[in-house]
């Protein structure tokens, strides 16, 4: 699923916690896009909540000059002629991707919502909406699809901590700490989600356990042998 890319990620929430971007940015261990094969997981600002994926730009913009992105691009030309030959969940997030590459996020969105018409219970499709909205600072429209995210996919790691970014985002903070400790129990190897959950113990006051300890204050490397 190559919207991943795009839209991830990522991803972040503006908000007053000391955390990374999803609150971070799934990446490619970790599925973004809420479900799909996310890309290499970013950080973000220390302001923001992490989310998996690249961050989405945080304003959209234009399709001016959208047949000339069409002309010139091949990866977009093929993209297009195989969704409108085999429509498909991955053929959206594809297309959507490819979009945001080029900085076109009114028509990447326009993908994701024509793709949930065909795919409602699509929860990558949903997952990638709710971020879109989330990064555009509209967290209030993104918690609904969000929330079907994880209803679709409830053992998605990438959509219960897209979750957990927007509750935080809205400030249901203990609800957005439970949802980030979700998705580490879902998938113990995303970082991202882990990242979130130490910078909400510590930002709620809660205790902070002793993987966070060690990942704020990790060890420092061996000597190098001796000659």
């Amino acid at each position: 699923m190559a919207l991943i890319g795009g839209l991830c990620a990522g991803c972040a929430s503006s908000g007053n916690s000391t955390f990374a971007g999803r609150f971070v940015i799934p990446g490619t261990p970790a599925v973004d896009l809420g479900g799909p094969v996310p890309t290499t997981a970013k950080s973000v600002p220390r302001t923001t909540a992490r989310a998996p994926s690249q961050p989405l730009r945080l304003v959209a913009r234009s399709s001016a000059g959208l047949a000339t992105l069409e002309a010139t691009s091949p990866r977009l030309r093929e993209q297009l002629a195989a969704l409108g030959a085999t429509p498909s969940v991955d053929g959206y997030l594809a297309v959507a991707s490819t979009y945001l590459g080029h900085g076109v996020d009114d028509r990447a969105f326009d993908y994701l919502m024509s793709g949930l018409v065909r795919y409602p219970r699509a929860s990558a499709l949903h997952d990638a909406v709710a971020r879109m909205w989330r990064d555009w600072h509209l967290p209030d429209r993104a918690l609904r699809h969000a929330y079907l995210a994880v209803r679709y996919a409830p053992a998605s790691a990438p959509a219960h901590n897209t979750l957990g970014t927007v509750l935080w985002a809205l400030s249901a903070r203990e609800a957005a700490a439970r949802a980030f400790a979700d998705a580490v129990a879902l998938d113990a190897d995303a970082a991202y989600a882990a990242e979130n959950v130490c910078h909400a113990e510590v930002a709620l006051g809660h205790r902070v356990s002793a993987s966070c300890t060690a990942q704020r204050h990790p060890e420092p490397p061996p000597p190098p042998p001796l000659p």
